[in-house]
């Protein structure tokens, strides 16, 4: 009976886990995708301003994607921890510490994020030389927020390697999936690294972490809500 109830307990816990895990993601494509890949032209400074004076609303929306996504994240650290803290107390305090790390960086960067509706109040009022000094002050601005961003996937991709080797070793998830996972870091930190060392891989260092990193998240964020975690007495009647 007390293993019954544990293991509801941890499906509960894992499914709550997929939730915000769920909110990360949509959160974080919502605001990422559709609405900075849509408003920003990182070639085109006053294609850009033109964008974020005509939809300021839609940047704050997306803005407000992005803080969801934070705060989802902090949660999830949290939940991770005591999903796996039984499978290895010292790695599971690591990874959990390297997400919140993530997290705080993430947070700090929202500002350099948020600066640029500020700094668009009154443009309508501007001469076209203060427009052209603007629209190249803002489109840097929203760089600085990138490479913040790009701070922040090194702590993640330490704790993807760590999640990585405790999902492997736990009972209560497919190897499978620690697998992908681990993989996935591996691809955040060679998208990272080219980003800051060697900008010319960038192209194909996005490329492989978008094939290693949304695949991988996405099916370990589909088995937190449909399955939660194994059934263990599925498992011992296989083994046996």
């Amino acid at each position: 009976m007390k293993t019954n109830e544990l293991n509801l307990s941890t499906k509960a816990l894992a499914r709550t886990t997929g939730f915000f895990y769920l909110l990360i993601i949509t959160g974080g494509l919502m605001s990422g995708m559709f609405v900075r890949g849509t408003l920003i032209d990182p070639a085109n400074a006053e294609i850009t301003l033109n964008n974020l004076v005509e939809n300021e609303s839609l940047f704050r929306l997306g803005f407000l994607g992005d803080l969801i996504m934070v705060l989802s994240d902090v949660i999830v650290s949290v939940l991770f921890y005591f999903l796996l803290v039984n499978v290895h107390k010292g790695l599971a305090i690591f990874a959990a510490v390297f997400r919140l790390l993530q997290s705080t960086v993430l947070g700090a960067n929202l500002i350099n994020l948020f600066k640029p509706i500020l700094m668009i109040q009154g443009a309508d009022k501007l001469s076209t030389e203060q427009l052209t000094d603007l629209s190249s002050d803002v489109l840097t601005q929203i760089q600085v927020f990138d490479y913040g961003y790009l701070i922040s996937g090194v702590f993640f991709a330490i704790n993807c390697l760590l999640m990585g080797v405790l999902l492997y070793k736990s009972a209560d998830f497919p190897k499978i999936i620690g697998v992908m996972i681990f993989i996935a870091g591996l691809g955040y930190v060679f998208n990272s690294m080219a980003s800051f060392i060697a900008p010319s891989l960038i192209e194909i260092s996005t490329i492989v972490m978008l094939c290693t990193a949304v695949i991988s998240e996405l099916t370990f964020c589909a088995y937190l809500l449909i399955v939660g975690v194994r059934d263990k007495k599925k498992l011992v009647t296989t083994v046996a």
